[in-house]
């Protein structure tokens, strides 16, 4: 087995059939994995992006594990360091994991290991993981716990009631009357009602996002969550996520990824779906929803969710999964839980294995030496140019450190 590091976007669009192939070969494996969406965050992140992908002799492909580099700063080591996160995880993917052949599950998680444990790396963030713990375990186990130490992270929020770790979903049947035949009484009533509403109201329509429409309905969705969110987001992270789903939502609709769906009651939007369709895997991955919460006298929420649970039974997809989360109103659907885990693996020390900064990162920490400079820590901003000019000696920012920090104390 050869273990192979793509760097550039031509090289992820070069191993396209081998990624399809052995996507469909790992049961694991969601869209967030797939060839389609990570060749699409790829390109918006060249130069950032690590992906291993394991060969077997015989030139097959047997794993893949799409990782970003960062570059951070040790308050522990007062240095910097670099950091491998999830390619994926980084922009917006709700699952994280490692896509492999079954059967070669453990030295491919092995090989990834010894192959991270020899680069310039402080600390690997596996957020979100999805997939058998067995594979999760074989990985961050196959780090020499001498050097490494490895510890599990919550994910909770909405002040610790919504753990991000458990992860509802529906196994969907043939037929929409079979679906509701499986709900509770009560749950099954409300449907039925919700859905009559939207059927017989002339007020209600819901549309499905089409090529003319695309810029238009990302919109939509983005500012009815910044309606639903801003308050408790505030403002400024709410714009950013708002701008973020959009973009998001963008890129998923031209990628053929997203069906997006919008709610409209008398010509005025007042709720919207993304969900992320998996045409190999037959499923269906909620991603983010927002409605107008001025509407008091509609489950508009509900509707919309039960139009798409409906929605992906007629396209004959075998899952609906609610994804991050274990709020309420998802059981009410029938759902059943499913785990995932986030973990983080970090150096003993904090620093990278060697102290020497992988070359990669280059610009990042020319942009951390000019921050730690303005900003009056000069004794970073040194730390940081020593780091440097190990690795690249003539880096402007590094060689004229002092000549940054004399200009910002002159400020």
């Amino acid at each position: 087995m050869q273990i192979e590091i793509v760097e550039s976007v031509h090289r992820v669009f070069e191993v396209e059939l081998h990624w399809d192939e052995l996507y469909k070969t790992d049961p694991y494996a969601t869209i967030y994995l797939s060839h389609r969406f990570i060749s699409s965050i790829a390109a918006r992140a060249p130069g950032k992006f690590r992906i291993l992908m394991a060969w077997s002799d015989d030139n097959r492909c047997i794993g893949i594990f799409p990782l970003l580099l960062k570059t951070r700063w040790s308050k522990t080591a007062r240095r910097l360091y670099n950091e491998l996160d999830m390619l994926g995880h980084v922009f917006d993917s709700d699952y994280t994991g490692i896509l492999c052949d079954p059967a070669c599950e453990t030295i491919v998680c092995e090989a990834f290991a010894r192959e991270i444990s020899r680069m310039p790396c402080g600390r690997v963030i596996l957020s979100f993981f999805s997939g058998p713990a067995s594979r999760l375990e074989r990985f961050s186990s196959a780090f020499d716990p001498a050097v490494f130490e490895k510890k599990h992270t919550e994910r909770k929020i909405n002040a610790g009631k919504t753990n991000n770790l458990v992860c509802p979903y529906i196994d969907l049947p043939g037929d929409f009357s079979e679906y509701l035949q499986s709900l509770s009484a009560n749950s099954r009533q409300k449907l039925r009602r919700l859905l009559r509403q939207l059927e017989n109201d002339s007020d209600l329509q819901v549309t499905r996002s089409r090529p003319e429409t695309y810029k238009q309905d990302a919109t939509i969705l983005s500012e009815l969550w910044f309606l639903q969110y801003a308050e408790q987001k505030g403002q400024k992270r709410a714009t950013r996520l708002a701008e973020q789903f959009r973009e998001v939502a963008m890129i998923g609709l031209a990628h053929g990824m997203v069906y997006l769906a919008i709610l409209w009651r008398a010509g005025r939007p007042v709720a919207a779906q993304a969900n992320y369709v998996d045409p190999v895997k037959k499923q269906a991955l909620f991603h983010v929803g927002g409605r107008d919460e001025s509407v008091r006298d509609l489950a508009i929420g509900l509707m919309l969710q039960a139009h798409c649970i409906r929605w992906s039974i007629a396209q004959g997809l075998k899952r609906y999964d609610f994804t991050l989360g274990d709020e309420p109103y998802k059981y009410s659907f029938g759902a059943v839980d499913r785990k995932i885990a986030s973990v983080e693996i970090c150096t003993r020390t904090g620093a990278n294995l060697t102290d020497r900064l992988d070359e990669a990162s280059r610009d990042d920490v020319a942009v951390h030496i000019r921050r730690y400079a303005a900003r009056g820590r000069s004794d970073d901003a040194r730390i940081a140019a020593r780091q440097a000019l190990a690795v690249w000696p003539e880096l402007a920012a590094a060689v004229h450190v002092e000549t940054l920090i004399a200009k910002a104390e002159q400020n």
